[in-house]
């Protein structure tokens, strides 16, 4: 995976192993519970697990880290409330994520099942998500591309499209959040 081109594995000490870490998540509604409340569950399992393993439910090959908010909003003005959408979202995934980074940089000591112990250092491969997840991802209207540069009005033409950069997609969205 690319994931492992940005964090080479001669940069780390004897015994220690990069781990891909695959995040999923999708809206979910809860009609017959509550009304029109959602959740948004968030999952992670590890690269290294056979899919085999991980689309069998009783096996807990993926664990549920976190529910994301939903909010409407409804306390900010309608021009801005998809802005703080955006905004809220990007707050909860750092809030989310920074154990994660903090131990991709560092590592964190594990035993393996064969009784060795090493260092571990997690990274985020991939985060699995549907259209409309992505765009919130990439900060971009969902009558946008959130993997190219490509302009709204020539959506759906291969041949001008240009995958975007991580630098770019970083600078569509950027926001401080309100929270107290």
């Amino acid at each position: 995976m690319d994931a492992l081109n940005t964090f080479s594995q001669e940069r780390l000490p004897e015994g220690a192993v990069v781990v891909l870490v695959i995040l999923a998540s999708d809206k979910t509604s809860l009609l017959q519970f509550s009304g029109d409340q959602e959740v948004w569950p968030m999952y992670l399992t590890l690269g290294n697990i056979s899919k085999d393993i991980q689309h069998q439910l009783l096996k807990h090959a993926a664990i549920l880290i976190t529910y994301l908010p939903i909010s409407k909003l409804e306390c900010f003005t309608q021009d801005i409330q998809s802005a703080e959408h955006y905004c809220l979202f990007r707050y909860c995934m750092t809030q989310v994520l920074e154990p994660l980074v903090s131990a991709g940089q560092d590592g964190v000591e594990i035993t393996c099942p064969d009784h060795q112990g090493g260092g571990m250092h997690p990274i985020v491969a991939t985060y699995i998500a549907d259209f409309p997840e992505q765009c919130l991802i990439a900060c971009c209207m969902e009558n946008c591309c959130p993997k190219c540069t490509i302009g709204c009005d020539k959506y759906g033409d291969m041949r001008t499209s240009v995958p975007c950069k991580q630098d770019q997609q970083s600078n569509t969205c950027s926001c401080t959040p309100r929270v107290n």
